[in-house]
């Protein structure tokens, strides 16, 4: 994750500190996604979880989840972000998230919105205790009905935007840089300037759960330095008319290194950003972040579905990070196993190699290049 205002500022703010100022360690208290529900009243193209409007057998009961969180708050976590599927379809979800909150645990919610158009929904979400809500769009209108699978999404999302904002709720757009989502950038940051949003998190498109049978959607690798270029000047131009957005970009590391070169592509100066990009050291999978299915397998991040950590059913997810031998130990000694351009890129401190489940799934090495990296060869080439 580039938080690429912060990174845009003169100074950090204190709530960032552990991703670019000084606390940081290497291996730090992680981000912990939890799936809370696989189930989903949506089917969009490009679900990391493949999901769909169902029920799947196996989740973790009340009780586990529970204890999940116990745990987590007594590590204690850096966060926990409550996702799916969609989150809201499970009856417990919100009591189980009040109690994180309650125990200090920094709790965000990823939902596609749609319930919150009503506004007993919003209510009840508002007094959960979360910190942020993150609402997932991808276009507007009929472009985001089509992708998802359900006219007229679009707007009961947006209805529950509102409700949130109506509510004091600090709210953030989530959309997937593809195909679709590519054309209509100016319109979607037109879109949450207009709606009053807090955050803005562009993610890059992951080959997990159907994300891997959607090629069509893959941007190449000049459309995305393209759209990753175009969110860097909107955060930019937000600084001084917006400055409580935050605009984040999600998913390739390679965007800490593009941004290096579009400071100095404008004569900016780069060195204060490259010393906060090199302490954060790129792709945090394993290291400071991880994710906990519905099921209660462990992995790296929220899009590795098949690297398997562990359960929290058979060892507390604190013991398993503590683990440093096998996956996680090699995973947070990455830098001397990666091949290809990654292992020779003059750019690994600041990237950490990128998104190994990415290079994994195109060539069934977890230690091959990425092959989402944007930038030339000249531009990594030591």
């Amino acid at each position: 994750m580039l938080n690429v205002t912060t990174l845009l500022r003169s100074r950090s703010p204190a709530e960032d500190d552990l991703r670019y100022g000084r606390l940081r360690a290497r291996v730090g208290r992680p981000v912990v996604v939890w799936t809370a529900t696989r189930s989903c009243n949506l089917a969009c193209r490009h679900c990391y979880a493949a999901s769909l409007p169902r029920r799947y057998p196996g989740e973790l009961s009340t009780a586990e989840a529970n204890d999940l969180v116990d745990d987590l708050a007594s590590m204690p976590a850096a966060g926990l972000l409550v996702s799916g599927g969609e989150p809201l379809l499970r009856d417990d979800v919100l009591d189980v998230a009040a109690r994180a909150s309650r125990q200090g645990l920094r709790t965000t919610l990823s939902t596609n919105g749609t319930a919150l158009a009503d506004p007993a929904v919003a209510d009840d979400v508002s007094a959960a205790g979360f910190s942020y809500v993150g609402v997932s769009f991808d276009g507007l209108g009929q472009t985001h009905d089509r992708f998802r699978g359900e006219a007229g999404a679009f707007e009961r999302s947006v209805a529950g935007v509102r409700n949130l904002v109506a509510r004091g709720e600090r709210v953030g757009l989530r959309l997937t840089l593809t195909a679709t989502t590519l054309p209509v950038l100016p319109d979607v940051f037109d879109f949450i300037v207009d709606e009053g949003f807090g955050r803005a998190c562009f993610y890059h498109l992951a080959p997990s759960g159907r994300g891997r049978s959607a090629p069509a959607e893959a941007l190449t690798a000049q459309q995305t330095r393209h759209a990753v270029d175009a969110v860097f000047d909107f955060a930019d131009r937000m600084i001084a008319s917006r400055p409580e957005l935050e605009v984040l970009t999600v998913a390739n590391a390679a965007d800490g290194p593009r941004l290096l070169d579009w400071l100095a592509e404008r004569g900016r100066p780069t060195e204060q950003v490259a010393e906060r990009l090199t302490r954060a050291g790129g792709n945090h999978s394993g290291i400071g972040l991880a994710h906990v299915s519905n099921t209660g397998e462990v992995h790296p991040d929220q899009f590795s579905w098949t690297d398997r950590l562990g359960s929290v059913r058979q060892r507390p997810f604190s013991r398993i990070w503590a683990d440093s031998t096998g996956r996680l130990g090699a995973l947070r000694a990455r830098s001397g196993l990666l091949g290809g351009r990654c292992g020779a890129c003059r750019h690994l401190d600041v990237c950490g190699g990128n998104l190994r489940m990415r290079a994994h799934a195109a060539t069934g090495d977890h230690w091959a290049e990425d092959p989402a990296c944007y930038l030339t060869p000249q531009e990594t080439t030591r």
